[in-house]
């Protein structure tokens, strides 16, 4: 049966190049396709010929097939289902760079007598390594993981790359010399042989890198390969060298056997594959598609920037999954969307997908027709790019990122970028990793997990109490420590709530210790761990640890680690507020005992000074009451009246209060449901109170319920009404205003 969405799409797509090649667009993109094709032409040549330099040159032609090859299947799959138009997506420098170790490692442990089985069998490590690549995008764009990527260490992603610069450069010598770089073969560049094979593209590579530091139009660079390739050429006379003499000095590359570059290898050719020499590679091969995937991020990160539009990472990766998986097939290498050719033909008004289809066409002829063409590109000149672009990382990520990074994060990108340069790239992934975890341990450590320390004398529930139980809770509610966590909880950060519960043990009346887990995002063992430990310690002081709103899992395996007899003495609420209710109880019981207890002199004297204590809070209440009362006289008009039964819903909890509510005669009883379900007492509201604020202005959901526990008259001031009073009476108004104010004030 035919999907009806994906035809839908396919004539949308048809409709969309059909009317660009109809528009003023057709033209422009034409001709950016045709630059950007042959910068591309030139780059993919350059990588085959850094893939299959020392004793696999003689396979470079083949090897350009396969690159090119991989070009035209990334370009064509981008150029039609990419979200950004004109993006360029082919094979890239950082793959090849890494690459490039595991086809030399290949061809010394195979040596000179495996000609043809060496090939195919780096022809197999390609097809591993892409197809890899291609099935890890399509992993991260399915289970979009592509934001997760994102938060990887800046200095690990500028070593990793500066590290890339240096593979780079390296790989651009071997190209031009024909010979491995090692430490080793550092004195022989020197020689006046040596000296004529890489110094020529050595001088290129950096006039180019200093014109485009200084002008960045498109034209320079395809324009410099140009004006090279024909110098190069003027100068052959000059040295009396004819073009065979030339190839045989290692100039250039050996003259081509076909006008084509395709196909270069069969079905059949696999048997030839050795497995012995493969398999050594495949640490080095893994982390392609790790790199890539950081390539890929950095480059549409920079076209979001420089475009100033969001793109949808995890759609272009399913576009770049499928790309890698044609060109694995094909035999190149790993590829992702290349930011400044993306941006070439944006920024010159060429935002159409016939940009990427005419660099398509033009790698199509180049394959079946354009080999020869090829052999003419000296080694220097292609050697000379390769070193550009080594020279560009170089400068980027190690130069430029000491100007605009701490002095300790800059250390980090050296070690990445030092580490790869001496012992190799995987070396320098495995250090990187290591920073990177380190970097993300030190920097939490810092987010301190306690986030607010209190007590219970200046952190209460929201359970009313009488005024002498306040006055209570106020003087002995120290003694009651509350410490509120948030984030992320691992061994470094439950140290800091170790440090602050030793600190409040400095009070010698210290005997309860609670610790909210409501803003916790995450724990691991280690916390769990330190809050047995801490557990044991609070209980052998005869203390109340209480935990709240922890994660069952936490419970879970908080109760196996700290065993039936630790875990007893431990209390869990469903939330804050429950277990604050049932500090505040347990507190005002010892404080009421405790009075009981006294003698009837001291007993007199503690009920004399509570009763001073209060005595001014009693008189600002019934103050408060007799205002409300002359104001409800002075607004009676209105106001709706309201009468309740005994065990009536005044409000429920969520329900839309119609209006702010004030109290005639009779009493409310305000409610909450908490966590655990249950539903828990506020406080007793009498006459000359009110509730419901919020609803005097705007419609306002409760988060209480309301309930009459005896007759109950209420009068009810609705939105209309007050806007009514504030145009009629606006001095009566403000002294609603003022007493809605003082209310919130107090709570």
């Amino acid at each position: 049966m035919n999907d009806p969405s994906a035809a839908s799409s396919s004539r949308s797509l048809t409709r969309e190049i059909l009317n660009d090649i109809g528009s003023v667009k057709c033209l422009s993109g034409i001709s950016i396709g045709l630059v950007i094709s042959l910068m591309l032409i030139i780059i993919q040549v350059s990588f085959a010929a850094m893939i299959f330099s020392g004793p696999l040159e003689v396979h470079a032609q083949r090897g350009m097939g396969l690159t090119m090859a991989g070009a035209v299947a990334l370009l064509l799959i981008s150029a039609l289902f990419s979200s950004f138009r004109p993006t360029i997506t082919a094979p890239q420098d950082a793959p090849v760079a890494i690459f490039a170790g595991a086809a030399a490692g290949i061809a010394v442990t195979l040596g000179t007598g495996y000609t043809e089985a060496a090939f195919i069998t780096v022809v197999a490590a390609l097809i591993l390594s892409t197809m890899a690549t291609a099935v890890f995008f399509l992993l991260a764009g399915v289970m979009r993981f592509a934001g997760y990527i994102r938060f990887m260490p800046y200095p690990v992603v500028a070593g990793f790359l500066a590290g890339t610069g240096w593979l780079l450069s390296k790989g651009s010598l071997e190209v031009m010399t024909g010979f491995s770089m090692t430490w080793s073969t550092v004195p022989a560049l020197l020689s006046t042989e040596a000296l004529m094979l890489w110094a020529p593209g050595a001088a290129y590579a950096l006039l180019l890198f200093f014109c485009l530091r200084r002008w960045s139009h498109f034209l320079i660079l395809p324009g410099s390969m140009i004006v090279g390739l024909i110098l190069y050429h003027l100068a052959m006379p000059v040295f009396d060298l004819d073009m065979e003499q030339a190839r045989e000095s290692g100039l250039f590359f050996a003259s081509f056997s076909s006008a084509h570059l395709w196909p270069v290898f069969s079905l059949s050719d696999y048997q030839f594959i050795q497995w012995n020499a493969l398999f050594p590679q495949l640490p080095t091969l893994a982390i392609i598609p790790f790199i890539s995937l950081l390539g890929f991020l950095l480059n549409t990160g920079g076209i979001e920037l420089a475009a100033q539009r969001d793109l949808d990472l995890n759609r272009e990766l399913l576009v770049n999954s499928g790309g890698n998986a044609l060109a694995a097939l094909a035999g190149s290498s790993a590829g992702y969307t290349s930011l400044s050719l993306a941006m070439l033909g944006f920024k010159t008004g060429a935002d159409t997908r016939i940009v990427g289809l005419t660099a398509t066409a033009m790698f199509i002829a180049t394959l079946f027709f354009g080999g020869q063409i090829i052999s003419i590109f000296p080694k220097a000149l292609l050697g000379g790019f390769l070193l550009l672009l080594g020279l560009f990382f170089l400068s980027d990520w190690i130069l430029d990122t000491y100007k605009r990074m701490p002095r300790a994060d800059y250390m980090i990108v050296v070690g990445v970028f030092a580490t790869i340069g001496i012992f190799g790239y995987l070396y320098g992934v495995l250090l990187g990793l290591l920073a990177t975890v380190t970097l993300f341990v030190a920097k939490l450590t810092r987010i301190p997990a306690v986030e607010s320390t209190s007590t219970c004398a200046q952190t209460r529930s929201r359970k009313a109490r009488p005024l002498p139980h306040q006055r209570l809770l106020a003087e002995h509610g120290r003694s009651a420590y509350i410490f509120n966590l948030n984030g992320f909880l691992f061994f470094g950060s439950v140290n800091a709530l170790t440090s602050a519960v030793m600190q409040a043990w400095t009070n010698e009346e210290a005997r309860f210790i609670l610790v909210d887990f409501q803003k916790v995002t995450g724990f691991d063992i280690s916390a769990v761990n330190n809050f047995v430990r801490l557990a044991q310690r609070i209980s052998a002081r005869n203390e109340n640890f209480i935990l709240t709103a922890p994660p069952g899992l936490f419970v879970d395996l908080f109760n196996q680690v700290a065993g039936p007899e630790t875990a007893s003495k431990v209390r869990i609420f469903p939330d804050k507020n429950t277990a604050l209710e049932w500090i505040e109880d347990q507190l005002l019981n010892t404080a009421l005992t405790t009075m009981a207890k006294a003698t009837p002199d001291s007993r007199r004297r503690s009920h004399g000074q509570l009763f001073d204590e209060v005595a001014d809070d009693l008189l600002d209440q019934l103050e408060q009451q007799e205002h409300v009362e002359t104001l409800l006289e002075r607004i009676r008009p209105y106001l709706e009246a309201r009468s309740f039964a005994a065990g009536q819903e005044l409000l429920e909890e969520n329900a839309p209060a119609p209006g702010m509510f004030f109290i005639h005669q009779g009493a409310v009883r305000e409610s909450v449901t908490v966590s655990s379900g249950r539903s828990t007492t506020l406080r007793t509201l009498g006459q000359g109170t009110f509730f419901a604020v919020p609803a005097a202005y705007e419609p306002w959901r409760s988060c209480c319920s309301y309930q009459a526990e005896s007759a109950v008259e209420t009068f009810l001031l609705t939105p209309e009404a007050l806007r009514e009073l504030e145009s009629v009476d606006p001095r009566t108004a403000q002294e609603i205003h003022r007493l809605v104010v003082s209310s919130l004030v107090r709570a």
